[in-house]
């Protein structure tokens, strides 16, 4: 919705000349609305300042000096002086307009609504209470979904509506993205499927007797990948979809989000690189032209070098194709079930690698961004989601000293 400087009708001139009297002709003090947030133009929004009102569920496109007038409304003054304020001794009327104008839509918004309105004092509470313990964006995130009519799966009529649904998405587009195959041409490695066979013991096992530390062998780190990664079978829905992929890690509606990268520093019979898991045929499939020196990974992956003091023989990066999930799952409180997805296949790894006598650490604030640069994805369809490092167990400390390390040179 655009939210202009004034209105271009009749009808819209006469109402907000009728607010503008309303809002200059009597004591109040305005500000802007804190359910609204701002939004400024770039890549993703477009060339418009935009303003979201999370409360109403709406988004305004703004001019700037619209834009202006919101950011100016930070601050609790009376109208006269914001517009005053704004116009700096020029075109103070047309200003009025503006806020005015804000002020019909509910992006600016008397001080008084702050307590007077229940559902906004309910999203101020929600939003202090929340953002005390850190958690400002799970407050607005919370806002938005938490009124939404999501299906009840215990009545039996559910799964019909459901399947209904289902249906309706097919029939404008088709429901078929299950693994991503760009680089099949690629040079590749092959990876063992995975088995039953590849591992024995139980969870319990692993995390109060692990193995013994061993060396890296790239048997091991494929079996690692094979277990996280590897397709354990297919399904076919009742619905016009392609098969589900099925793996060992479960995935909300049998999406799996996940894609995985291996960034191969040192293990034997693979030349050091990125690749990426490919499904089909499964395999690591080379990346040409990504950095592999660790001064530059060090740069890219900062928590995860400075948490594991480790020489790490492999990254695993877990990067999110969000429109899998987004197919199936458009309700907005979904948006968990890509970090489980993320989360399950890192346990995965953590749990295989340990069971092998390796160590595994697993980190999730890396620069996305960077790393999603050296891969060659587009964050917005592909997102860096966490980074697993795989080591035999060395500790960087413990092993002998380089040129510049010693007398705290280093």
């Amino acid at each position: 919705m655009w939210c202009a400087d004034l209105p271009g009708t009749t009808t819209q001139h006469r109402s907000l000349s009728l607010l503008s009297r309303s809002l200059w002709g009597m004591a109040m003090r305005v500000r802007l609305n804190p359910a609204v947030r701002l939004i400024p133009p770039s890549q993703v929004t477009g060339e418009h300042w935009q303003a979201e009102d999370l409360l109403e569920r709406r988004r305004f496109s703004l001019t700037r000096r619209a834009a202006a007038a919101l950011t100016a409304s930070c601050s609790v003054r009376e109208p006269n002086d914001l517009a005053a304020a704004l116009a700096g001794g020029e075109d103070e009327r047309g200003w009025q307009g503006v806020v005015a104008n804000l002020t019909k839509h509910g992006l600016i918004v008397d001080e008084n609504a702050l307590t007077d309105d229940p559902r906004l004092a309910w999203f101020v509470r929600l939003r202090q209470a929340w953002s005390s313990r850190g958690w400002h964006e799970a407050a607005e995130y919370h806002l938005l979904s938490f009124d939404y009519p999501c299906v009840d799966y215990s009545e039996a009529r559910a799964f019909q509506y459901d399947q209904d649904l289902m249906r309706s998405f097919q029939a404008r587009e088709p429901d078929d993205d299950r693994f991503k195959l760009d680089y099949s041409d690629a040079p590749g490695v092959p990876l063992p499927e995975p088995s039953v066979n590849t591992l024995s013991g139980t969870t319990h096992d692993i995390w109060v007797s692990p193995a013994a530390t061993e060396t890296v062998s790239f048997a091991k780190i494929a079996n690692i990948i094979s277990l996280a990664f590897g397709a354990t079978g297919f399904f076919t829905t009742r619905t016009n979809a392609s098969p589900l992929l099925r793996r060992t890690s479960p995935s909300g509606g049998a999406r799996h989000p996940s894609e995985g990268y291996a960034v191969i520093l040192d293990v034997p019979e693979v030349e050091p690189g990125w690749y990426h898991i490919t499904m089909q045929p499964f395999s690591l499939r080379r990346l040409d032209g990504r950095p592999t020196d660790k001064a530059e990974l060090s740069r890219l992956f900062p928590l995860t070098f400075e948490r594991f003091p480790l020489e790490f023989a492999c990254l695993i990066v877990i990067t999110c194709r969000f429109e899998r999930n987004m197919y199936r799952y458009r309700e907005p409180r979904t948006f968990r079930t890509v970090h489980m997805d993320a989360g399950h296949i890192a346990g995965t790894i953590r749990m295989a690698a340990r069971a092998m006598g390796l160590t595994a650490g697993i980190s999730m604030c890396d620069h996305a961004t960077e790393i999603e640069s050296a891969i060659g994805i587009d964050g917005m369809a592909e997102g860096y989601m966490l980074t697993v490092a795989l080591s035999a167990g060395i500790d960087r400390r413990d092993s002998a000293p380089q040129d510049g390390e010693v007398n705290g040179t280093h």
